[in-house]
């Protein structure tokens, strides 16, 4: 279920958790109507982005080492050496 910004006429507003579709609500005997621009929000908290494209690469390769162990230069045509190079590590 949706949550949705209802205002009664008087311009009070409240913010329900409503089955998708429902357009009017009754809070304490006074109607509210669903809002047609939603109210924007924001979350509190520590934010945090996606990792560039090299920490991605590292932990990849990270993963992969950690699984096949010394077999994983084996199964490579790069080098360890050329590996970091074309990365920048």
């Amino acid at each position: 279920m949706p949550i949705y910004s209802f205002q009664s006429s008087g311009g009070d507003v409240v913010d329900e958790l409503v089955p998708l579709g429902t357009t009017k609500i009754k809070v304490n005997g006074k109607t509210y109507t669903k809002k047609e621009v939603p109210d924007g929000f924001a979350l509190t908290g520590i934010a945090s982005g996606m990792p560039s494209q090299a920490e991605q690469v590292k932990s990849g390769y990270h993963k992969l080492e950690q699984t096949l162990g010394s077999k994983f230069l084996d199964r490579s045509d790069f080098s360890a050496k050329q590996i970091k190079k074309a990365w920048g590590f």
